[in-house]
């Protein structure tokens, strides 16, 4: 018996081949036919879908309802661009059994178009992939011959003369057949001749004289130009009449056979892609002989075992398995001579460089050449071996995860109806999980009455189709096993189909009863610190109009105090000696100081608290007036004041003019001695605030004090020295808070000094 690797046997044969192959490998054909608008779907399609074979009769609208509803609209736009050219058509979707299940298929198929490029037909495949994620496509014979076409084609029925061939009769149906009127082709000589294409008229004239001369009838096949130019086949059956022995007449009829040549094509590329397909599926397909001698096989079957045809050829089944493999495998192949029922089994592969191939595979018995022979087809199931592995690492992973973390994870399907409780409703609220079992109802009367009516209308408005929120969080109590309610934090999502339905609910809840009763203890300490603020800012108030009379009644005093001063010196300044007069400075001077200092308090007990609303403000005009106020320090010292033009910016009036009031004076106090002191004042935008710099190049602060300077009343130097009474720094300190700011300082000894302070935009 002459063995091969290539799929080249008789059609009929092919046809018993591959119905076993849809068996086999759960595949099924189609075919879409653009003239006569019709489906044809083959047994193995209807199998696949769960129904009888030719249960029902396929539509276009049926045949899409199949489809998974969220792939519809990509299966026709696939379709379309094939149709249009644009691509080779196929695709992997989804389908939905006869019973509601649904199941993953890929889909290929060939656009049959005419000379013209016009789609005529599609011949397609259904292959399941669900459960092996494997798929290709398979084409389905088609029934219909070139005979059935040509006894319902109509025919042109004509008589020429022999030795002329100039028409002397032609039937009416030349005209819906060519275009042409029957005046048309009478007329005009060499009609028929003339409108023959250029390619095939010397040769269908030579043939049809060469005949005639022969007396023999004949039928002959020729392109031919219509009228509207289009070219069609026709297929011209002579009868040559004879008058003693010589043709005289040539009768005949042209039948259209545009369909039939274009179908005849078709067919023959569908043999060949039938061929192909078998040879590229994704399953590896061989049929073997009474002697278990390899036959046929696929080119997927070279591709795993690695071995080429001339080694398959001397090998035998079990050479491609492993050892531990074997026994089953020929244990398959027994039964399958004794039965003759189909096995299926799983197994792995041994290739030529010792890879391990797991495998899936469907064998039964055939007849192929008039022999009983087994036909084998086998998947990879690598990846679906993978996905197992992967599935129950995942479900462990799930499990520790229930048992490890704090939360009660729950799962509701609500097609089924089952709600399914993890660990954490034991180790949370003392359920005993291999007695309980949950449902909806069961669940829901566990929450507090109070709560009940509101989670139960949440869990409505959730439930209802297409609710545009996916994600639930509520808090609720929830009745323990022990009797005693918990305040419980639940979290869950709602996951919808493509119409928007629920069809489950995943969440989670945790025990919060502790944060509650946190919360209940931190909300009683806020309506205690609510009261004590309203009475520290009572008591604030009291101290603030405390402070100002204290400073305006304090004035009066030290005034009279300096007037009799002043009179005491005047009137008795002759009769007191030297010492006399030194007391009455000191007492002077520390009238001076005492009330420098109640001003200076009373400035700083405004501060933050200015008659005005946030405006516009000049920062030049400011600091104008600043210089202003020390023109005559500025004049003395022969000061320099640097500055830009700076920008006009929001803020409060007074708190800007004490800033630079406060450091430009202690900038033009704290120089050095006999050097006339210099200032430079800049801004920078720093996105969202200015920040300002007061730069002077006197006598500098030491790190040390860097903190200190901004508390009230602290000065680094004797009052002799530097006079001042140390609130002008907690003043500016202040006025930067009020303006949710930050100030800053740098300074050297001896180099001078740098005051930094900003000021937010909004």
């Amino acid at each position: 018996m002459n063995s091969t690797n290539y799929f080249n046997y008789p059609e009929s044969n092919l046809a018993t081949l591959l119905e076993n192959v849809e068996r086999l490998s759960k595949m099924g054909t189609w075919e879409m036919d653009f003239i006569s608008q019709s489906i044809y779907w083959s047994e193995g399609v209807y199998r696949m879908m769960g129904y009888t074979p030719f249960e029902f009769e396929v539509t276009f609208e049926n045949g899409l309802e199949i489809v998974f509803p969220e792939d519809r609209m990509a299966a026709i736009a696939h379709m379309n661009e094939a149709l249009a050219g644009e691509k080779e058509y196929e695709i992997q979707k989804r389908l939905i059994k006869k019973n509601g299940e649904i199941i993953h298929v890929i889909s290929k198929a060939s656009v049959l178009r005419n000379e013209f490029g016009v789609p005529e037909k599609m011949i397609g495949v259904f292959q399941d992939i669900s459960e092996f994620i494997i798929t290709k496509e398979k084409l389905k014979k088609s029934k219909t011959t070139t005979q059935v076409l040509l006894e319902k084609l109509d025919g042109i029925f004509w008589e020429v003369d022999a030795s002329t061939l100039e028409f002397k009769y032609i039937s009416p149906q030349v005209e819906l057949i060519t275009g042409f009127t029957r005046e048309e082709w009478m007329s005009e000589p060499d009609f028929w001749q003339n409108h023959i294409h250029p390619e095939d008229r010397d040769q269908a004239i030579y043939y049809c004289d060469l005949k005639t001369s022969q007396n023999l009838d004949h039928s002959f096949d020729y392109r031919f130009i219509r009228k509207d130019g289009r070219i069609i086949w026709l297929n011209d059956r002579v009868k040559v009449i004879s008058e003693n022995g010589k043709p005289k007449t040539l009768s005949g009829l042209m039948v259209d056979v545009t369909a039939e040549k274009n179908l005849s094509l078709a067919l023959q590329d569908e043999i060949s892609l039938k061929q192909n397909l078998i040879q590229h599926l994704p399953s590896s397909i061989f049929l073997l002989d009474e002697d278990q001698n390899f036959l046929l096989w696929n080119k997927k079957f070279e591709e795993w075992s690695e071995c080429d045809p001339k080694e398959i050829h001397q090998m035998k089944p079990l050479d491609f398995f492993e050892e531990a493999d074997r026994p089953q495998i020929q244990n398959a192949i027994i039964d399958l001579t004794i039965s003759k029922r189909p096995v299926v089994l799983e197994c792995h592969m041994k290739t030529k460089s010792g890879k391990r191939v797991p495998l899936l595979v469907s064998a039964s018995r055939v007849i192929y050449k008039n022999q009983e022979c087994i036909l084998g087809v086998s998947q990879n199931i690598s990846e679906l071996v993978a996905n197992k592995r992967a599935l129950e690492e995942s479900n462990k992973r799930y499990e520790i995860l229930s048992k490890a973390t704090n939360d009660a994870v729950w799962d509701f399907d609500v097609l089924s109806n089952q709600l399914v409780w993890a660990e954490g409703f034991n180790t949370l609220f003392g359920f005993d999980l291999d007695l309980v079992k949950p449902n909806l109802d069961f669940f829901i009367h566990r929450i507090h009455p109070e709560d009940r009516g509101r989670i139960f209308l949440k869990i409505q408005e959730f439930m209802k189709p297409n609710h545009p929120v996916s994600n639930w969080l509520e808090e609720y109590r929830f009745l323990k096993a022990d009797g005693v309610y918990a305040f419980v934090v639940d979290k869950a999502a709602f996951i919808r189909d493509s119409e928007g339905r629920v069809i489950r609910v995943v969440g989670a809840m945790q025990d919060i009863t502790e944060r509650k009763q946190y919360e209940t203890s931190l909300t009683n300490l806020n309506i205690k610190l609510e009261r004590n603020v309203r009475e520290l800012a009572i008591s604030n108030m009291e101290l603030e109009q405390f402070a100002f009379v204290a400073s305006h009644d304090l004035q009066e005093p030290l005034r009279m105090i300096s007037s009799f001063l002043m009179l005491l010196s005047s009137k008795y300044g002759d009769q007191l000696d030297e010492k006399a007069h030194r007391y009455i400075n000191f007492a002077r001077d520390g009238a001076k100081r005492m009330q420098q200092i109640i001003l200076d308090l009373l400035e700083l007990s405004r501060v933050g608290k200015p008659n005005e609303a946030r405006v516009e403000l000049n920062i030049n005009s400011i600091l104008e007036e600043v210089e202003a106020n020390f023109k005559k320090l500025i004049t003395e010292k022969q000061a320099i004041i640097a500055r830009p033009i700076l920008p006009n910016i929001q803020g409060y009036r007074t708190p800007v003019l004490q800033i630079f009031n406060n450091l430009i004076g202690n900038g033009l106090k704290y120089s050095k001695t006999g050097i006339p002191p210099k200032l430079t004042i800049q801004v920078k935008d720093a996105d969202k605030e200015w920040v300002f710099s007061v730069k002077d190049e006197g006598i500098g602060i030491e790190k040390e004090y860097f903190d200190k300077i901004f508390v009230i009343f602290q000065r680094l130097h004797q009052g002799e020295e530097y006079p001042g009474t140390g609130i002008g720094l907690a003043i500016v300190k202040k006025a930067v808070d009020f303006l949710q700011g930050r100030i800053w300082v740098e300074s050297e000894v001896g180099q001078g000094t740098v005051f930094y302070f900003t000021i937010p935009k909004a």
